[in-house]
């Protein structure tokens, strides 16, 4: 009977070791919302040409949902706690599109799912939106948007423009809300670029 006592109680405290573990919570998921929202609308042209807005195409590595950090020596996290709300890329469509409308450059702006006929097509791969601490003295939020603006007057369609669009914006730290307000600061940026460019292809 000693003998069972003596070896009933290690197994008491084995089941209360593993309880531990189990009775912790575990962190709650946040969802973010990457935007950026022109900060006036100008009415459309009557006459101007029709924009179809194709799928942004997210590069290797910018599929998931998952906030994306970049650290020094060449490793990039995804982090399964801190998600966009969508694709980030899906997110950055809608954005391109709502910005392009509010440009007043267009007579309309179509999304990919319109049966309308368009003049002109804008294709898009988001390369990066991502926090950058490849150099922890200076961590950034960075989008980086590539494009191509097709004519589709004819058979197959010509290359009209093509984009490259880079930008970097400060952050006090690599926290996530700190990370996505600034990446959407630097959508915002990088739609301002690419408006400016379309101008200089619609007024040529």
């Amino acid at each position: 009977m000693r003998r069972r006592g003596v070896l009933a109680a290690p197994a008491l405290l084995l089941l209360e070791g593993c309880a531990n573990p189990l009775s912790r919570p575990y962190p709650e998921k946040r969802l973010y919302v990457l935007a950026a929202r022109r900060a006036t609308a100008l009415p459309a042209p009557p006459q101007g040409r029709v924009l179809v807005v194709r799928s942004v195409t997210p590069a290797p590595g910018m599929e998931g949902r998952g906030l994306v950090t970049r650290r020094p020596g060449h490793v990039q996290e995804s982090d399964f706690w801190n998600e966009f709300f969508a694709p980030p890329a899906a997110m950055v469509q809608d954005a391109l599109r709502q910005w392009l409308s509010d440009a007043g450059l267009h007579a309309a702006v179509l999304d990919q799912g319109s049966r309308a006929r368009a003049d002109l097509a804008l294709e898009a791969v988001l390369v990066a939106a991502i926090g950058d601490g490849s150099d922890p003295a200076a961590p950034a939020a960075r989008l980086h948007l590539q494009t191509l603006l097709l004519g589709l007057d004819r058979t197959p369609p010509r290359i009209l423009a093509r984009g490259d669009y880079d930008r970097r914006v400060s952050v006090a730290a690599l926290a996530p809300d700190a990370v996505v307000e600034g990446l959407s600061r630097a959508l915002a940026l990088v739609l301002a670029d690419l408006e400016t460019d379309l101008r200089r292809v619609a007024g040529a």
